[in-house]
């Protein structure tokens, strides 16, 4: 017996996405939740498409999405820190699913530094796998990147297909 459809973007009496309009400006506090540089984060978050992460009704995150070809990007996702760890984030990878099959892509794909293995393990059970490295990426950051006391070097990319 399969589930029953939901609609694109939300992921019934708990996740939902919407688009993110106007300035972007109000959400770089939030996505420096997920990347070390401000410098960086100005380079890219104006690119793509921005969606608000909303829990229950409240504004709980933001995804930005690129697309480039055939894959569509995870470039930024981030929740604030008093809604991690209860289900939001794997649910909004779902809904990134869905917003890459929409988009006709042929994979969703995601990088994480080298330093955060939980968060490797975290896209890996939501069914991505690695399939490269960017060996220096981090390096080229204004400042060095630091998680748990270990440096960041190389961005582990990873892969979900969306079929």
């Amino acid at each position: 017996m399969s589930s029953p459809a939901r609609p694109p973007g939300t992921i019934p009496g708990m996740v939902t996405l919407e688009k993110a309009e106007g300035s972007r400006e109000r959400f770089v506090p939030l996505l420096l939740e997920a990347d070390d540089s401000e410098e960086v984060v100005r380079t890219y978050f104006e690119q793509g498409s921005m969606y608000i992460i909303a829990s229950d009704g409240v504004e709980v995150g933001v995804v930005l999405t690129i697309l480039d070809g055939d894959d569509l990007e995870i470039k930024n996702i981030a929740l604030a820190p008093e809604h991690r760890g209860r289900g939001i984030g794997t649910a909004v990878l779902e809904l990134a699913v869905d917003l890459a099959r929409e988009a006709a892509a042929s994979r969703l794909v995601v990088g994480t530094a080298d330093s955060s293995p939980r968060t490797v393990r975290f896209y890996e059970r939501a069914g991505f796998l690695r399939y490269g490295v960017r060996e220096g990426f981090f390096d080229a950051y204004p400042e060095p990147v630091w998680e748990n006391g270990v440096r960041a070097h190389d961005m582990i990319m990873l892969e979900r297909r969306p079929s």
